[in-house]
């Protein structure tokens, strides 16, 4: 192991210096010409460094909206999954079981709906129906003064929750499921009403469980993320339209975006995996 280890360092070690002395002045050499260079990797150097504010802007509105959709979406989907697993009872009476059915159902329509329809058609719904209500509260207001009021940025963190919250509810139900029945008989007969049960016991185990997947989701939104340009809102894939639009190199700069979907995702994933490790969660 610390042969490895030694190994692994001297690695790195090379790989380091090789960057500094190599790479970095061959970059700083192809950034500092006047114009777009005509070489493939030549040509993406130049974009990157010419355009990094864009490209940092992009990304930063990427995880902005990736993270807090997220977020938002498991506490959405928490009231959802348990509306999917909260069945009429026997001795329930006829108005409760009407009103667990009714959520039940409602519930279900929900999920069915969201998880139907693609999140860019979401994305236009959520944005063009927040747009015409604040224009009609904000009568004689101009366009700008509407897109204040409702930014980018509220219809697509609002997309990307209500899209998460659908897929997660469904991971939790999946997670309740797993569980072994008997749980649940063993909380009744120790007392607990089936809320205490399911709150106490059942539901932190189903989140333990579905960790992976939701990690697995949050790495989605942040793929996903990239159909909120059909709106203007700012992340990665309206940076990279941008940049190729104005050296006309999009071939380029689409990989460029490509370079930076991977290391996002291929830290993010390492970083959960690890994570998930820590706390004694496997992530297979």
């Amino acid at each position: 192991m610390k042969r490895r280890l030694a190994v692994l360092t001297c690695l790195l070690a090379a790989l380091g210096l090789w960057l500094y002395f190599s790479v970095l002045p061959y970059c700083r050499n192809v950034a500092a010409l006047d114009e777009n260079p005509d070489g493939f990797v030549d040509s993406m150097i130049f974009m990157f460094v010419k355009s990094r504010t864009t490209w940092l802007n992009g990304t930063i509105g990427t995880l902005q909206v990736s993270v807090l959709g997220t977020i938002i979406g498991f506490l959405l989907s928490i009231p959802l999954v348990f509306q999917r697993v909260n069945v009429p009872g026997r001795r329930d009476t006829c108005s409760l079981r009407f009103l667990k059915n009714a959520g039940c159902g409602l519930a279900r329509l929900y999920i069915a709906v969201i998880r139907g329809t693609p999140m860019m058609v979401q994305a236009c719904i959520v944005y063009y129906t927040g747009f015409a209500v604040a224009r009609a509260l904000m009568r004689g207001a101009s366009l700008t003064e509407v897109n204040q009021a409702w930014s980018f940025f509220a219809a697509g963190l609002i997309t990307v929750s209500m899209n998460s919250a659908a897929y997660l509810a469904e991971v939790l139900r999946g997670g309740i499921n797993s569980l072994d029945r008997g749980q649940m008989e063993a909380c009744e007969s120790l007392g607990f009403t089936r809320w205490q049960a399911m709150t106490k016991v059942i539901f932190p185990q189903a989140v333990r469980n579905s960790l992976p997947s939701i990690g697995n989701e949050l790495v989605n939104n942040i793929k996903g993320t990239s159909v909120l340009t059909a709106i203007g809102f700012v992340e990665l894939m309206f940076a990279t339209g941008t940049v190729a639009g104005f050296y006309y190199k999009y071939l380029a700069a689409y990989c460029i975006a490509a370079i930076i979907y991977l290391i996002l995702t291929l830290s993010l994933t390492g970083l959960l995996n690890f994570t998930m490790k820590k706390i004694g969660v496997s992530a297979e």
